[in-house]
């Protein structure tokens, strides 16, 4: 009886876990694209081909666009990668490209963009 309960309770932390995890990254998702509304940027769909990223190595990304219609446009391009290093060889590979200014990783994210935009995440 006490070997049934062990299983019961391993495979009950087992599903909260999961479940936790899961709702962490939601939540991450959804709060950079909430700060990012707030400071008045819009979503866009990204673009993988242009900023030379297979879409396999990548968990989550966002492409945010400001002052659509004017001459001050500001532009954040956030990609969180599955795993540390596939960020790492990103960024290293692309951090001198003049097409993705301002550019910084922080642990599996890479982002860059406008200065103001960057330093918002």
């Amino acid at each position: 009886m006490n070997k049934r309960r062990l299983v019961v309770a391993i495979i009950a932390c087992l599903t909260v876990a999961a479940v936790l995890s899961l709702t962490a990254c939601a939540t991450e998702e959804s709060a950079l694209k909430e700060k990012y509304e707030q400071a008045g940027f819009d979503a866009q769909a990204f673009p993988f081909a242009n900023a030379n990223v297979d879409k396999e190595l990548v968990d989550f990304a966002y492409h945010g666009l400001k002052n659509a219609n004017s001459s001050q446009v500001e532009q954040v391009f956030v990609i969180t990668f599955n795993n540390i290093e596939d960020a790492k060889n990103y960024h290293d590979s692309h951090v001198l490209d003049k097409d993705k200014p301002n550019m910084i990783r922080q642990g599996r994210a890479v982002v860059y963009g406008s200065g103001n935009a960057v330093d918002l995440y």
